[in-house]
């Protein structure tokens, strides 16, 4: 690989840095087994003998592990790629047919510290109502005080101020209010102050989520798939052969709005358009089918009702909407005939064989079922590092059966040299 981008953040002056392919090394396979905190990493330097041969011996603090995770490898498109176009050199993706689907992770946050916007709107209101009942006192206040002075002074008719009585008890009775006004203007600010960082807490959210975790502030309340709701991120993962094309993690509990962003994307990394969309149903909107017939990319998309109907329909209990959308009822219409044609059907079992396996890999046999860092972007950095991982297995395996068939091309004999299935 070419890591001079990571090898020029590095200072030549002080005592020398570890070599930087040898930390990407360590984290890679240990990424690859499942091993993601630093100071499991660090420990592996000194008792795996294969850590040890991968890291020449050298034993980095996990300090340093962590800190080149999380300072020197910002750029990690650029590793991706490189590991990316090796998959394309040995013809194992071409960007055909790409499955895509989405997983949730949880996020290194606890679920107790979440934050929901209603319950922000809930407290707004409190809030205003209590503003109104300390209004309502001080206007009161301001009556009492009306009604000890009136238009009386002391250059006036009305109260006589000359009797030390009558002046000591309007005295009291005004200082009395005085403090009720300060403790009023004093309970109004806090509440103010609370209207503000609930405001605050508002952006935060934006408008396009309903919660997020106080802890890691772009991880959005979603339901997972062990059944239980908890702060978290939605994975999206484009593969093509159990190859991983790209990734994006998303703060978007719903898989619907990803799907194009997801193809902009891929057409970037690889320079290709797909020529074909296999999802399930999470990705079946108007909006999608739209943008899928203006790029000419064939989909194979199921609309949200799409088992339902078919039930119905053969059963012949289905009811047509008294208005439906043209334009939708269209795309619905065309995905029913792909989806329930023969090639549809295969279309459908290869998501099942591509996408899912790829998921079910990376959460079982890689154990990637939480995120260890925070933030959005350092979210991202990790999900890069399984991929890449998950992309070199796969490597690995389809050199193995390519030597074993004799397959005689550059790039199969020099990765099958470096992996020891060919003598150098």
């Amino acid at each position: 690989m070419d890591l001079l981008f990571i090898e020029q953040t590095y200072s030549n002056d002080g005592q020398h840095a570890f070599n930087p392919r040898m930390l990407l090394k360590v984290l890679v396979y240990g990424y690859s087994l499942g091993l993601r905190g630093s100071r499991k990493l660090a420990d592996r330097l000194k008792e795996d003998i294969v850590f040890m041969w991968l890291s020449a011996r050298n034993t980095p603090d996990f300090r340093t592990i962590s800190d080149f995770r999380k300072d020197k490898l910002i750029d990690f498109d650029n590793i991706f790629e490189q590991v990316l176009k090796t998959c394309f050199a040995l013809n194992m993706v071409r960007v055909g047919k790409v499955s895509l689907d989405g997983t949730k992770a949880l996020a290194n946050a606890s679920k107790n510290k979440a934050v929901f916007r209603t319950n922000l709107k809930k407290q707004k209101e409190l809030i205003h109502q209590k503003v109104e009942e300390i209004m309502k006192e001080v206007e009161s206040a301001d009556e009492e005080e009306e009604r000890l002075y009136g238009n009386a002074t002391p250059h006036r008719t009305g109260i006589d101020f000359t009797d030390p009585k009558v002046l000591e008890k309007i005295t009291q009775s005004v200082k009395k209010i005085e403090r009720q006004r300060k403790r009023l203007n004093k309970k109004k600010a806090i509440l103010t102050a609370r209207e503000s960082e609930i405001n605050k807490k508002e952006r935060i959210m934006r408008k396009d989520r309903n919660s997020f975790s106080s802890v890691d502030k772009d991880a959005t309340v979603m339901m997972m798939k062990e059944g239980y709701i908890a702060p978290g991120y939605n994975i999206q993962l484009a593969t093509e052969h159990q190859v991983i094309l790209d990734y994006e993690v998303s703060s978007n509990r719903t898989d619907q709005k990803l799907l194009k962003p997801m193809v902009e994307k891929i057409k970037k990394r690889t320079g290709r358009v797909p020529e074909t969309m296999i999802t399930d149903a999470g990705y079946g909107s108007k909006f999608n089918y739209r943008y899928l017939k203006n790029q000419k990319i064939q989909s194979y998309i199921p609309y949200t009702m799409y088992e339902q109907e078919r039930i119905l329909r053969n059963k012949g209990l289905y009811e047509y909407p008294k208005n439906p959308d043209k334009e939708l009822e269209k795309y619905k219409f065309i995905q029913r005939l792909r989806l329930q044609s023969e090639e549809g059907k295969l279309m459908m079992k290869r998501r099942r064989e591509d996408v899912e396996p790829v998921i079910g890999n990376i959460k079982r046999n890689m154990e990637f079922r939480r995120f260890n860092l925070q933030g959005k972007d350092k979210c991202r950095l990790e999900i890069g590092l399984v991929a890449v991982a998950h992309n070199l297995k796969k490597i690995k395996n389809y050199v193995k059966r390519l030597v074993n068939q004799g397959d005689g091309r550059r790039e199969t004999i020099e990765l099958g040299a470096v992996l020891g299935y060919l003598p150098a």
